[in-house]
């Protein structure tokens, strides 16, 4: 018994046409789904120097605790209040700054609803201490 192999000359094609369809398909799901995130500064207007100064003791200071209470040169104050009540507090020396001290645990988020009250209000000379870190 003779077998007989028949070849076909049909070539092997991948399809392509389904390929592209898809490209931009995720190329549109990529472009609506990414978000641009556009990120927002702080504008603050630091003292320049090349040394370590210490602070005088004419500035307001606003401190945040471990429980998130509000501060204003050591009475407290609710944050709606705040930016006022700091301007009430500078109004005798514009050049002083507002020193934002807060306790390590405190979220982040606490710090920047306080600065967004100082801004504002229209205060732009904040600063935020920290302690120099321990070999």
């Amino acid at each position: 018994m003779k077998f007989k192999r028949s070849f076909e000359d049909e070539a092997e094609i991948i399809p392509t046409a389904s390929m592209a369809d898809i490209t931009f398909l995720l190329i549109i799901f990529f472009m609506v789904g990414t978000v641009f995130n556009v990120e927002k500064g702080i504008e603050m207007r630091l003292p320049q120097s090349t040394v370590q100064q210490d602070i005088s003791q004419e500035n307001v200071i606003i401190s945040i605790d471990k429980e998130e209470k509000l501060y204003l040169d050591g009475e407290a104050v609710e944050l709606g209040a705040l930016g006022q009540g700091t301007l009430e507090k500078i109004a005798g020396s514009p050049e002083s700054f507002v020193l934002v001290k807060s306790d390590q645990g405190v979220r982040y988020r606490i710090v920047i609803d306080v600065l967004d009250e100082l801004l504002q209000a229209g205060i732009t000379n904040i600063a935020l201490p920290t302690e120099e870190e321990k070999p």
